[in-house]
């Protein structure tokens, strides 16, 4: 029986900037060492905004269970995003002293150089990369693709659900629409709880989007998407809660449509230079048009200049795609990583 490679956690210093100022960014990361191959695959997945590197476990163990797939890969990293989950944690000094002296919080443009850093680390050297984004992280490397140098192009890019939008977007269409009640919804959200076992039955109990999440996600989100703080409550006393590691102020700026939106040509010119680099984008969508109706899911198609190898849609998930189908994804990811090291695409298929 296959016994699935256990992830490295490794630590990796970024040198990148936050607005205009040149940091030091720590990026908490998972690595997993799947075979000697010497032309394997390097596989980066990137989450989407809120999230964390390890919702993407039980993606990674299905894909993994594919010998077939497994001796493609060389191996693959996971990363969280500087203000997100355990990385969070280890730039919180940081990220709280630029709050503190005024300073911009980080942008969608800064995480993409942070992406843009990581992809330069001798880790990656000489590696066949191949991106693997949902929802907002879509955009990300849309962004990252316009100042990275040609060596950094990935060999393939896979969008999940990609949330990019356009200078063209009218106030009605879903995007705008989730988009500025996310703004909102976040800054309103509950971020306090007693313990992380009050916060399980919070998130099950009401009528939020967990309930449709994998439990195996949902727990790992329980684990590392929170920490345990500590505040003064007077006469020299301390009382410990439970908070999200992406603080709401940080998170609420993230969903504003400027933070998504993308020039068609810009889009037109990162899908060319994938493709010439390698095997180009393919794109996994939602069953549900929670997010992307089929109206933006032809302006997105038609902005790429129909570059697109290949399109799937997975059965029964809602935008949410990671979290609510997990191993649908996976079986979807065989597929498509199948197609590129073959050389096949311009499919579209139903899992």
């Amino acid at each position: 029986m296959f016994q699935l490679p256990a992830p490295e956690r490794r630590i990796l210093s970024l040198h990148t900037t936050l607005g205009s100022d040149p940091v030091e960014l720590k990026c908490s990361t998972l690595y997993y060492p799947v075979s000697c191959a010497e032309n394997g695959l390097t596989l980066v997945f990137t989450h989407g905004l809120a999230g964390h590197k390890e919702q993407y476990d039980p993606t990674i163990t299905r894909l993994l269970s594919h010998a077939q797939t497994r001796a493609t890969i060389r191996d693959i990293w996971v990363l969280d995003f500087p203000n997100h989950g355990q990385t969070a944690l280890l730039n919180r000094p940081l990220l709280d002293a630029r709050k503190a002296a005024g300073k911009a919080m980080c942008t969608t443009r800064d995480i993409a150089l942070y992406l843009e850093a990581f992809l330069s680390t001798p880790s990656l050297k000489s590696s066949r990369v191949v991106g693997i984004a949902h929802s907002g992280s879509c955009t990300l490397w849309i962004f990252a693709l316009a100042s990275m140098p040609p060596s950094l192009t990935p060999f393939a890019l896979i969008m999940i659900e990609p949330t990019l939008m356009f200078p063209s977007l009218t106030p009605t269409d879903p995007r705008s629409i989730h988009g500025a009640a996310n703004v909102r919804g976040s800054l309103a959200k509950r971020d306090r709880w007693t313990d992380k076992e009050a916060l399980m039955k919070w998130l099950v109990g009401g009528k939020g989007v967990w309930r449709k999440w994998d439990k195996r996600v949902l727990s790992s989100y329980v684990k590392y998407g929170f920490e345990e703080v500590e505040s003064e409550v007077g006469a020299g006393k301390k009382k410990s809660y439970v908070t999200p590691t992406l603080r709401k102020d940080e998170e609420s700026p993230l969903y504003a449509c400027l933070s998504h939106t993308v020039e068609p040509e810009s889009l037109g010119r990162a899908c060319r230079a994938v493709q010439e680099a390698g095997r180009g984008v393919h794109v996994v969508w939602a069953n549900f048009e929670e997010f992307i109706s089929k109206t933006a899911k032809k302006e997105i198609l038609d902005a790429t200049e129909h570059r697109v190898a290949s399109q799937r849609t997975v059965k029964g998930a809602g935008h949410l795609v990671p979290q609510e189908k997990p191993d649908e994804l996976g079986e979807a990811l065989v597929e498509i990583l199948n197609e590129i090291v073959n050389g096949s695409g311009n499919t579209k298929a139903k899992m």
